[in-house]
């Protein structure tokens, strides 16, 4: 992000968008924002585009596994499954990101495991294979012990696959027996990325029905985005209706979904949710500078060294926080996220949820946005002490409840992209008839319009208007999906493969008690 070939990137700080100057900014204007007396944007009309979404047929249970055995019939030479299938849930990110990434994705681990189980399924139904549940590793950098009955519904997911792909807790003892009781002295076979199925059918599935089981490692993006439609709903039945977060955290989810209805009385019972990474390491690794001065740099550099030990420091590299400033790399601060929403029209009654880490200087940093809007939340203070008490040292649950009470908002914002909000984009466009009711900022635009001291309240206000009516434009959009000509992802855009699901008696959602609390609120305040 913030590296590139040393080629003369000199002169960038004179470029408009190329300084830090928002909190100064915010000074000039506050009094204009605080006597801003125009009326405030209303939370149940933000969203403006709708459009009919073409609904598929309902995809009932028996015509979907009668697909399955006619498949199954077609590519088997003898009945029974080919044997038992092993990926590595978080493995090969070594692989497949740079050191320098790895420390960024603490808090995001979770996102990895939802495309690695969906894929795992999707392959699992391609071969015919019977899929061991997904194990965690203890890993130095996710530093989270949490397994995957920890974090989701082992009995849910097992039985929500029945019919589609078995799933099975751990390998029978004879093949335990074999590798003696050790699952990693299986050979590890590495698959290569966005694998197509012709080679899952011509290279992985006789190696597969030859040994009676195989480990894939790394797994991450180890599957096409284009599979057969009967593939391609097993993503969707994974997704939407299999994984669904354990009873301790969709408990403790539902209560503080509501609790943050409770506290929007005043907008209805609708909220905005904010993913705000603006966590030490996101500003470090993005080199960008905000207004710390030396001091602030000085400390940054010690902690690149001591996360990323000299990848900061190579001969061939240069640093150039004016242009990634410019490009719209840099990590929004809280200031600039008060600065986009009361410009946009939410005024000081909206109800904020700040789903995020633990914030880089977070009581100088978010001062500003909490007079911008004084009801500011996160799980922190949403909870007891007693009730986070078992999630501590678990960053997964943790940012589990942040998915929960984000994806219930009326309005989800997004910063720094990330998998945490394209897969929540995905789930909302799931849930919202193919809306991802979700802000994503022009950052490139947004950064000359917070450098320049001239511009006026109005004048940032109406760019702002035009900025929020492009996300809702791009937000209902569908990609144009012919067969086997899938080019986006179908966890960010589920639609329409997925539409057949919408609406079932069949799909649960990961906290269908959540959204049980959000109709009953709405339907008491009509």
């Amino acid at each position: 992000m913030c590296v590139g070939p040393f080629s003369g990137f000199w002169g960038y700080a004179s470029v408009p968008g190329s300084v830090y100057r928002s909190y100064e900014n915010f000074q000039r204007l506050w009094d204009d924002i605080r006597l801003d007396n125009s009326s405030a944007l209303q939370l149940s009309s933000v969203w403006k585009y709708k459009r009919r979404v073409k609904v598929q047929k309902p995809c009932p249970n028996s015509t979907a596994r009668n697909h399955f055995s006619m498949y199954r019939t077609s590519i088997m030479e003898s009945p029974g499954s080919s044997g038992y299938l092993i990926v590595d849930a978080n493995g090969g990110l070594n692989q497949q990101r740079s050191a320098m990434c790895l420390v960024l994705t603490i808090r995001v681990h979770i996102w990895f495991c939802y495309a690695h189980i969906c894929n795992a399924v999707a392959v699992a139904g391609l071969l015919n294979a019977i899929l061991v549940i997904p194990r965690f590793e203890l890993n130095s950098v996710w530093r989270d012990p949490s397994q995957f009955g920890d974090i989701y519904d082992e009995e849910h997911f097992i039985n929500n696959l029945k019919g589609y792909v078995n799933v099975v807790r751990e390998l029978p003892e004879a093949l335990m027996e074999i590798y003696d009781q050790n699952i990693s002295n299986i050979p590890n076979f590495r698959v290569q990325a966005w694998a197509t199925v012709n080679y899952y059918l011509g290279v992985v599935l006789p190696i597969l029905r030859d040994q009676r089981v195989i480990r894939i490692a790394p797994f991450a993006n180890r599957l096409t985005m284009n599979v057969p439609s009967h593939i391609q709903l097993l993503r969707c039945i994974t997704n939407y209706k299999a994984l669904k977060f354990s009873p301790p955290i969709s408990s403790l989810a539902e209560k503080l979904v509501s609790r943050m209805i409770e506290r929007s009385s005043m907008t209805g019972g609708k909220y905005v949710s904010v993913h705000l990474r603006f966590e030490q390491d996101m500003v470090a690794f993005s080199c960008c500078v905000y207004e710390g001065g030396e001091a602030e740099k000085l400390k940054m550099d010690s902690f690149r060294e001591q996360e990323w030990k000299g990848k900061f420091k190579r001969k061939d590299r240069v640093i150039v926080p004016a242009l990634n400033r410019i490009e719209g790399k840099c990590p929004l601060t809280p200031v600039e996220v008060g600065l986009m929403l009361r410009g946009m029209g939410f005024d000081n009654n909206t109800s904020i949820y700040i789903a995020s880490g633990k914030i880089y200087q977070a009581e100088k940093h978010l001062a500003p946005l909490r007079e911008m809007f004084p009801l500011l939340y996160t799980k922190e203070s949403l909870a007891t002490p007693d009730e986070l008490a078992p999630f501590e040292g678990h960053s997964s649950k943790l940012a589990a409840l942040d998915y929960t009470v984000s994806l219930f908002s009326e309005v989800f914002v997004t910063t720094q992209g990330g998998n945490f909000p394209q897969f929540l984009m995905g789930h909302r466009r799931f849930l919202f008839n193919g809306h991802s009711k979700t802000i994503k900022p022009d950052k490139r635009k947004l950064v000359v319009l917070l450098q320049d001291m001239d511009i006026s309240w109005k004048a940032f206000k109406d760019e702002m208007e035009v900025m929020l009516a492009e996300s809702d434009r791009k937000g209902m959009m569908v990609p144009r999906v012919k067969k086997f000509n899938r080019k986006t992802s179908i966890y960010t855009y589920p639609l329409p493969e997925c539409a057949c699901l919408q609406g079932s008696n069949n799909s649960t959602f990961r906290l269908t008690e959540g959204a049980n609390v959000l109709n009953s609120h709405h339907e008491s305040t009509r």
